[in-house]
């Protein structure tokens, strides 16, 4: 075999597994994103194995050696950071390559951040889309969002704490009261999921969520507009105030759903009458 494709612990070193353990001690070179990262995982695993850097910035360079390495008889296993390689890392490029000159590799498996977080989340898995992080660029992320919270099936992204407030900023901007679950630091000491209406997580950040550790959003789908047309406007309304909504928020979230004027929501829902 070539290629190990070798998941590692998210954060807690208990979640290593024997076999990549094992792996990880009899290839000839360790392939990862940080030797600096990676050196503490063998370390605390006694691996004498050599690591060599392979990331975004000089993975076109180094490939070609790695292949024609491959094929003199020396073994590799690519790690990331943390979790399964390739997902939202470099890797996929590799691969590809090794696909195109027959060269064979497997993959052992390890946890993901973004599907722990989905089982987590207590939202529908049964259809969903992974979007990695969202775009760097302010218009192109805003575009991202929009997209985002208009499917109706589950979406999952991942966001850094310094970003994590202004993305649900864009999301309460859309729909205040859409059901999204945010989950940070999994598998670490303080590990933490919290789930409710945007609008109300927004109000708990920094308060009761710290702007610490890498983040994961999972979005409930949006739902079919005539899905809410079976109820009164005034019921509608007080549903999602007793989600956590405020009357104020509601009635724009109803009016959004059934392309009312905003005034007509209110004024059904104080009941006056014109």
């Amino acid at each position: 075999m070539h290629l190990y494709i070798t998941g590692t612990p998210l954060g807690n070193l208990d979640d290593m597994t024997f076999r990549a353990v094992d792996t990880l001690k009899k290839v000839d070179v360790i392939l990862c994103e940080d030797t600096r990262n990676t050196r503490k995982l063998t370390n605390h695993f006694e691996i004498g194995t050599p690591l060599k850097a392979y990331h975004d910035f000089n993975k076109e360079s180094v490939e070609d050696q790695i292949i024609e390495e491959m094929k003199d008889g020396r073994t590799f296993a690519l790690v990331s950071d943390a979790g399964m390689p390739v997902i939202s890392d470099p890797g996929f490029e590799l691969i590809s390559r090794m696909q195109a000159e027959g060269l064979d590799y497997v993959i052992v498996p390890s946890g993901t951040a973004f599907t722990m977080a989905l089982v987590a989340s207590g939202i529908s898995s049964y259809e969903f889309t992974y979007f990695g992080f969202l775009p760097k660029s302010r218009s192109k992320k805003k575009s991202k969002i929009q997209e985002i919270m208009t499917r109706q099936s589950t979406s999952v992204l991942y966001e850094s704490p310094h970003k994590i407030k202004d993305t649900l900023v864009e999301m309460n901007e859309i729909d205040p009261g859409r059901v999204v679950s945010i989950s940070r630091e999994i598998t670490k000491k303080f590990e933490q999921h919290v789930r409710g209406p945007v609008g109300v997580l927004l109000d708990k950040m920094e308060k009761e969520i710290p702007l610490k550790g890498e983040f994961v959003i999972v979005v409930e789908g949006a739902a079919p507009a005539e899905e809410t047309f079976d109820i009164p406007i005034k019921e509608h309304v007080e549903v999602l105030v007793k989600e956590g909504l405020t009357p104020k928020q509601a009635i724009k979230k109803v009016a959004e759903v059934r392309s009312l004027k905003k005034q007509d929501v209110y004024d059904e829902f104080h009941d006056i009458k014109k």
